[in-house]
C-alpha cells in the first residue's frame, strides 16, 4: 500500500539524538533533565504494512543497555534508523536480528513470551506485530512533557492503523493517545490492558479471549 503521509522528520537524525525542533519545544521544561537524549529515540518498531496486532506504549524506557549494548551494535543502529524513516515496511526488529542482548528483546521477549508459549514463533512476531511510542524518547518513567512536532508522526500512524482497520492494542497512556488521536476513543477493534504495570500478554492479565484475538490474529487464522 502506497505510503501518503507528510515527510518524515527523522531523515537527519544525529547526535544527540534529538531532533531540534523536538529540543526547542521542552528544552526549558521542568521535566527535560528526565530524558535520555544519548541513545536512539524508539518512535516505532515494526511496520505498518504486514503488521495485524498495533501495540501502543508511552515512551520507551531506559536501561544502561540501550548506550553500553545497542549503540555498539551496527545492525541494532541500522534497523532502528531504518525503522525511524520507515515505520510502514520495516519488520519488529528485535525479533530475527540476533538483538537477544539488547534490553529491547529481553522486555518483548518477556512480554509476549505467553504467545511464545502457546506456539507463536520469533519469525511470526517479526512481521505480524508493531509497537508505537507515544513520545520517542527514552526515560526511566515518563513524566509530562509539551507534545513536540515529531510525535505527530506517531499520531498519523495510530490513525492509518484505524482506516486499514488493524487491532490496536493500548498497553499504556490511554488518555494520552485518546487525546491526540480523536478517532482513537470510538475504534471498536481496540483492546484496552487492563493492568499498565504489567503489559505481560497473557490469557490472565489480558482476557482469554483477548489472547486468543491476538494469537489467531498473528497466525493468521
Amino acid at each position: 500500500m502506497t505510503n501518503t503521509t507528510p515527510q518524515n522528520p527523522w531523515q537527519n537524525l544525529k547526535p544527540l539524538y534529538v531532533l531540534p525542533e523536538d529540543l526547542a519545544a521542552i528544552v526549558h521544561h521542568k521535566n527535560y533533565s528526565n530524558l535520555r537524549l544519548d541513545t536512539l529515540p524508539d518512535q516505532a518498531i515494526g511496520g505498518l504494512d504486514k503488521a495485524k496486532i498495533i501495540f501502543l506504549l508511552l515512551n520507551p524506557g531506559f536501561d544502561d543497555k540501550d548506550i553500553s549494548v545497542n549503540m555498539t551494535l551496527p545492525h541494532f543502529v541500522e534497523a532502528n534508523r531504518r525503522n525511524l524513516t520507515d515505520p510502514f515496511g520495516s519488520p519488529f526488529y528485535y525479533f530475527g536480528s540476533d538483538l537477544e542482548q539488547t534490553g529491547g528483546y529481553e522486555w518483548w521477549s518477556r512480554i509476549l513470551n505467553p504467545l511464545l508459549q502457546d506456539g507463536i514463533t520469533e519469525v511470526m512476531l517479526r512481521e505480524k506485530i508493531m509497537a508505537i511510542e507515544y513520545f520517542p524518547y527514552h526515560s526511566k518513567t515518563y513524566k509530562d512533557l509539551p507534545i513536540v512536532p515529531s510525535q505527530q508522526v506517531a499520531f498519523n500512524l495510530v490513525g492509518e492503523a484505524i482506516k486499514r482497520k488493524k487491532t490496536i492494542v493500548i498497553m499504556r497512556g490511554k488518555s494520552y493517545w485518546t487525546n491526540a488521536v480523536s478517532e482513537l476513543a470510538a475504534y471498536e477493534n481496540t483492546i484496552v490492558h487492563p493492568n499498565p504495570r504489567n503489559v505481560s500478554i497473557s490469557p490472565k492479565n489480558i482476557g482469554k479471549a483477548n489472547f486468543n484475538k491476538i494469537k489467531n490474529l498473528i497466525i493468521g487464522e
